[in-house]
């Protein structure tokens, strides 16, 4: 018999020992925000629940009402909207999963952040695994020590760099599970031809006939700007009708961003094109007191990295030529791969090393966007609509292939 606590109403509670590892039980760590399952209501929810319990019903698991769940930690470098929107679309897959998220935040400090993670992985109250981004070099490190406390991790939004010679997942550290990264470069590169095709196409050439353009991106020794800035040079590099004057680096926020524009654009007067990193540096060239003045348009072209329904209103209202997004997705994701792992599905028969196909938005699509894509649709109480267990192959088990489609998160909401 299968009970259910009647204060979570139609809540169920389980979990499946994976063959390599024993589970442990995690509390509240310090200073980190504990995530926890909400109350199941709904139609959603009760099917949710219902395709639960005829699967453990199949496999003829015994359940406890107080069954452990297995635990997964997120660690953020910061508060910011688009980590507002991983944070919330993987509680979302957790809540489904019936997995629960312990999120961290290391308020933009790496050193927190590796000392997050050494409090989430030791002792007996560990946690199953973590989903991680290499903020500022961190990745190899937190891989290393988690290999060694024998903990689970995946690797979302930046990947390794290769100068640091870690092969793919699994391949030297068998507990490096899988990684899903963006596809920074190309994105980047075919935004940049967007930008240029368009300044051609409205005569802003200089003197010398060609555009002039420079570019902006994030820190330094973040992944995600250098890649982003690679796919600038690699479509520089197949062009002659552009000069890429310079590359600035921001620390990603709108004031920095701000006044790196103000003195780039003081420098190179004639540039006609600037390439955007990220929503918060274009955020912060729009701000610019002359740019914001009148149509951005008529002095610069410049674009946004970002699916939110404010991005949408800047390509609709021709502030920027284009962006691209909806990556906050991959927490979701990895956490489903995660769950499907720990049940003894390994999702290495697909890959381990996923890139996030993101759609480029300019004003021959934005409108499908702006329907699909709102602050309304994407409050946390809506995000309740997406049925997470559809994806995974241990609560679906008629799936074949994983259906990592964007897409069809936004038919749902």
């Amino acid at each position: 018999m299968i009970r259910v606590p009647l204060e979570y109403g139609c809540k169920l509670e389980f979990y499946k020992l994976a063959a390599t590892e024993p589970l442990g039980h995690m509390e509240t760590p310090l200073n980190t925000a504990k995530i926890i399952n909400k109350p199941i209501n709904g139609s959603h929810s009760i099917m949710s629940f219902i395709r639960l319990f005829v699967i453990m019903l199949l496999l003829g698991s015994p359940m406890a009402s107080w069954a452990k769940t297995y635990k997964v930690a997120l660690f953020i470098p910061e508060q910011s909207p688009f980590w507002s929107l991983v944070t919330n679309f993987m509680q979302e897959a957790a809540n489904d999963l019936q997995v629960e998220l312990v999120v961290y935040d290391a308020k933009s400090n790496h050193i927190l952040m590796v000392e997050q993670v050494k409090q989430a992985i030791n002792g007996p109250d560990r946690v199953d695994a973590l989903v991680i981004q290499n903020f500022k070099k961190t990745a190899p490190i937190i891989i290393q020590i988690a290999e060694e406390a024998r903990v689970y991790s995946y690797l979302i939004n930046a990947p390794l760099r290769k100068e640091d010679n870690f092969g793919q997942p699994r391949e030297k550290f068998k507990y490096w599970l899988g990684e899903m990264i963006p596809d920074d470069t190309g994105v980047a590169a075919a935004i940049t031809h967007k930008l240029i095709n368009r300044a051609k196409r409205t005569g802003m050439l200089a003197t010398d006939g060609k555009i002039k353009m420079f570019a902006m991106g994030g820190r330094l020794a973040d992944t995600s700007s250098i890649n982003r800035i690679k796919g600038v040079h690699q479509a520089i590099a197949t062009r002659t009708d552009t000069t890429l004057l310079q590359v600035f680096h921001t620390d990603w926020r709108e004031q920095d961003s701000a006044q790196k524009f103000d003195g780039a654009w003081s420098r190179y007067p004639e540039s006609k094109v600037v390439f955007s990193a990220s929503y918060g540096i274009t955020n912060g060239i729009l701000s610019n007191s002359i740019i914001s003045a009148s149509k951005a348009e008529e002095h610069i072209l410049t674009n946004s990295l970002g699916l939110t329904e404010d991005i949408l209103k800047q390509v609709k209202n021709t502030q920027i030529v284009a962006t691209s997004g909806g990556h906050y997705i991959e927490g979701a994701w990895a956490l489903v791969q995660i769950y499907d792992f720990l049940n003894g599905i390994d999702f290495a028969t697909e890959s381990l090393s996923r890139k996030t196909l993101m759609p480029i938005i300019d004003q021959n699509n934005v409108d499908f966007f702006i329907d699909k894509v709102s602050n309304n649709k994407y409050k946390k109480s809506n995000l309740r609509k997406i049925d997470f267990t559809q994806y995974s192959k241990k609560l679906t088990p008629s799936l074949k292939h994983y259906n990592f489609d964007f897409k069809s998160i936004l038919f749902q909401l």
